[in-house]
């Protein structure tokens, strides 16, 4: 095998394992995008426990040969960069968004090619619903707002029976007295 062939191997194999370890992947045009706000946005991205890449989009395509993105060939055409989340997918959508909007102010969606969770592929607007989610803490106190609304309304009525059935006596004592 030649030497460029193994090198090309050692870094589908590279991707391949970056795919499997993040619970997102999104596909963006950088087209425009100065060296600068490239590095912003990879400190941004490191932040949100998060990774961007470019390489060449033949050895991302086979890396994610196994996967359903292979059957969206047309998101690994032209300058494409890959963000991926390693944690949790919200921030990592959140930043790459905001950074697109920060680009192209008029249509944000347009640099955005699509996404790759859970086996799923995401069309830009599916990742813009995502990146405009609230975040883990605040879904996590609704939850638990949720959950122990009714509860507290059980405990509520509960105590209010005993209550009832005192104030009821004292009000037949008062009558017969």
């Amino acid at each position: 095998m030649r030497k460029s062939w193994e090198k090309k191997s050692q870094i589908v194999d590279s991707y391949s394992g970056r795919i499997q370890k993040s619970s997102l992947v999104i596909f963006f045009d950088f087209t425009g995008v100065d060296a600068q706000a490239m590095t912003k946005l990879r400190a941004d991205m490191k932040g949100a426990e998060g990774e961007v890449l470019v390489g060449k989009n033949t050895l991302f395509y086979r890396a994610f040969m196994n996967t359903v993105v292979a059957d969206h060939r047309e998101v690994l055409t032209g300058p494409t960069a890959f963000a991926f989340a390693y944690k949790d997918p919200v921030k990592v959508a959140k930043v790459l968004f905001d950074f697109v909007k920060e680009i192209d102010k008029d249509k944000p969606l347009s640099k955005i090619k699509g996404a790759y969770m859970q086996g799923r592929f995401l069309k830009p607007a599916e990742v813009q619903a995502l990146a405009e989610l609230p975040p883990k803490e605040v879904l996590v106190s609704k939850l638990m707002g949720a959950i122990q609304g009714p509860i507290y309304a059980l405990v509520m009525a509960l105590k209010s029976a005993p209550q009832k059935l005192v104030l009821t006596l004292k009000a037949i004592e008062e009558k017969k007295s």
